[in-house]
């Protein structure tokens, strides 16, 4: 289901998952293609431990090859790709397209739709979001404790918004997004995991000078420590890519 937006992207692949090659600028504007072109597009915001999962979930395995854009949301999908010639591939932060896409739409009237996490927490997200971006139009918000899914979906559809933030978790918001995709009416739909938390205040983001030194995963580890099991991916992840070439 490759559109005539993303076809021209270079693409690498890690461990059987396709990334395109794209830096932050180039991955907005593709969005802004998306929502040019009509119909529904998915946005995944790839991470290590994501890879890691498709390997054992092929519903998500499906959903991601069959995705619209992939973008490097981790230094270890960077690394990965790095190693097969892309040397000027840049980690796509998925908070920070998050922002990037909302001071576009702010400019460019696109409309939003939260859709994710605890009670309150989206309500939040948007308000720091508009007073961030002058403008931005948040046409819906709605947390992810819902058993009904037909009428979060009415709810999107009516919104009339054009792009969708699901907020919560991988792989869930991903094949949830998949699933209803067609019937949202968004042109896109993408993936944020927990950046709403994040925008809201309620968790902490790691200082700058650790993103810079690519250390994010030893705060989220140091504010999570349930997460070390989940830790496990990382070095498996890169033995996977040494030993798969």
């Amino acid at each position: 289901m490759t559109t005539a937006a993303a076809a021209t992207l270079p693409t690498a692949s890690v461990l059987g998952l396709p990334l395109h090659v794209v830096g932050m600028d180039e991955a907005v504007d593709r969005v802004a293609g998306f929502i040019d072109e009509g119909g529904f597009h998915l946005v995944i915001t790839l991470g290590t431990e994501m890879v890691m999962n498709a390997r054992h979930d092929p519903a998500f395995r499906d959903v991601a090859r069959q995705a619209h854009l992939l973008v490097p949301d981790s230094i270890g999908v960077v690394w990965a790709a790095r190693r097969q010639g892309f040397k000027t591939l840049r980690r796509v932060a998925g908070i920070e397209l998050l922002d990037r896409l909302s001071a576009r739409a702010a400019s460019t009237g696109w409309r939003l739709f939260l859709l994710g996490g605890k009670p309150g927490v989206a309500e939040e997200a948007a308000a720091r979001l508009i007073e961030r971006h002058p403008g931005l139009q948040v046409a819906g918000i709605r947390d992810g404790y819902f058993k009904d899914d037909e009428a979060v979906v009415q709810e999107i559809r009516e919104s009339r918004v054009d792009i969708v933030l699901v907020a919560m978790g991988s792989p869930r918001q991903e094949t949830w997004s998949w699933r209803h995709g067609d019937a949202l009416g968004a042109a896109v739909a993408m993936g944020v995991g927990g950046s709403f938390d994040v925008l809201a205040g309620r968790t902490p983001r790691a200082p700058v000078w650790m993103r810079r030194l690519h250390l994010e995963w030893r705060f989220r580890l140091y504010l999570e420590p349930r997460r070390a099991g989940r830790m496990l991916a990382l070095p498996h992840f890169a033995i996977r890519v040494l030993l798969e070439g």
